[in-house]
């Protein structure tokens, strides 16, 4: 059933609206298309991204880490894609999706996630993205759109990523960016795993448990 209130509306940098934070990279975006509602600000804004092709373990790990304290108290922000970004945005209270497209429904991607879509825009989301409606699915713009995720969170949070991973080009951004980076680690025979493990061993924080991710929210505060 379509939305009666799923208005495409746009901003500049200079709006009072587009968030502070996301000026603080390199190349911020001039132009945001959005619907729905720009969170509050007292809200911890973190990132969690990973494979799209994630299994059990990565759903499960999600669904254990993101405790209902957390999730009152945490803007999470993913990119609306199949596998952990799904997931994330399934489990939020509060949350930010950034796509790599238009916003309308003919440019949608992924298009099973349209209602999701529909979903975080009703309970007081927000979908944002820096291509005009009518903008269709271009590979080169993902990379693209992994700068704002990184942009607009102070803290990315990986989980399942393989050797060469969309999540990983996230990570990136955003130590490039002055954003911590933490990873959940995974058994060492799962390809999925391949990408995280890297991470913590070039020195990203592992999160194990809910209470070394509320340590990591609290310090980071």
């Amino acid at each position: 059933m379509a939305m009666t209130n799923y208005e495409i509306k746009k901003i500049t940098i200079n709006s009072e609206l587009y968030p502070k934070i996301l000026k603080e990279i390199g190349d911020p975006p001039h132009i945001l298309y959005y619907v729905g509602k720009f969170p509050s600000t007292s809200l911890f804004p973190l990132a969690i991204v990973g494979s799209r092709q994630s299994d059990k373990y990565g759903e499960d790990v999600l669904t254990y880490l993101l405790t209902p304290e957390i999730l009152d108290n945490t803007l999470i922000i993913s990119g609306l894609a199949r596998g952990i970004d799904t997931k994330a945005h399934l489990l939020a209270r509060h949350t930010i999706a950034i796509l790599g497209t238009g916003l309308d429904r003919a440019s949608f991607y992924p298009p099973e996630n349209w209602s999701l879509c529909q979903n975080i825009v009703a309970n007081g989301g927000l979908i944002i993205s820096e291509y005009a409606p009518g903008t269709k699915a271009n590979f080169s713009h993902f990379p693209q759109r992994n700068r704002i995720i990184a942009g607009l969170s102070k803290a990315v949070l990986v989980v399942q990523a393989k050797k060469r991973s969309g999540a990983l080009i996230t990570a990136r951004l955003a130590l490039e960016s002055g954003r911590d980076v933490w990873a959940v680690p995974g058994p060492i025979f799962n390809e999925l795993s391949a990408g995280v493990n890297k991470l913590i061993s070039q020195g990203a924080t592992p999160i194990t448990s809910s209470d070394d991710l509320k340590q990591c929210l609290t310090e980071n505060s």
